[in-house]
């Protein structure tokens, strides 16, 4: 039975798909076009059965995670989602627990006290998945391991910011915005490494990691045992 008009769903995209995956970032840059060029590539399961749903997240309001779940939360609430859809929240580690306080581990059981709500965080941050499409963690030093880990300041810019530039080559340096020529077919080899790297009994990575391949598995048709 085809599905009632959700006004979220991009000009263009299926809205009678069988299965929406419905994003809330907290970034407003680089999670917002990786996800945008990701739909548009031929890596995408793009045969009418999913759709990617992203939230635009209102300037007035916070950018924490939890304010950014409260979006999500809001969203699945206002319209007329099916059960089998899924809710992901894609925020980073950076300094909220350190600085801010905040807990992971609440934020984690918010999730998942709520149907079809998962938690996709990055320690540090969402970089650490574009770092893992261009290098395995384990060629790094345990030096800059840690650089990573701590992602301090060097000038005006982070650490991991400058090791993208670095990485991907070229003279552009990186502008938060990843090319989709130079990440996307090298989606299977970060999974990989993405899942290489993660113990499967945390609720999000305490150390350097992303659980961001848990969702692009699904985006792109894999099914993994550990994938949630």
């Amino acid at each position: 039975m085809p599905r009632e008009p959700i006004p979220l769903i991009r000009k263009g995209g299926h809205i009678d798909a069988e299965k929406l995956f419905v994003l809330s970032y907290e970034g407003t840059v680089t999670e917002k076009k990786y996800f945008q060029d990701f739909r548009a590539s031929m890596y995408f399961n793009n045969s009418g059965l999913i759709e990617i749903v992203p939230l635009k997240r209102p300037t007035n309001r916070g950018s924490d995670p939890f304010s950014v779940k409260k979006l999500l939360t809001w969203a699945k609430g206002e319209y007329g989602f099916k059960k089998t859809d899924e809710f992901w929240l894609i925020v980073d580690r950076d300094d909220w627990e350190s600085i801010h306080k905040l807990s992971f581990d609440a934020l984690a059981t918010e999730c998942k006290n709520e149907d079809n709500f998962y938690l996709a965080m990055s320690n540090p941050c969402f970089e650490i998945w574009l770092i893992l499409h261009l290098k395995d963690l384990s060629e790094f030093t345990e030096e800059e391991q840690m650089l990573i880990y701590e992602n301090a300041k060097i000038g005006s810019k982070n650490y991991i910011d400058i090791l993208v530039a670095k990485l991907q080559g070229g003279d552009r340096g990186y502008n938060k915005k990843p090319n989709p020529n130079i990440y996307l077919p090298l989606t299977e080899t970060a999974i990989e490494r993405a899942k290489s790297i993660d113990n499967f009994e945390e609720d999000y990575p305490r150390t350097i990691g992303t659980h961001i391949y848990k969702l692009v598995e699904k985006l792109i048709g894999i099914q993994s045992p550990n994938a949630l």
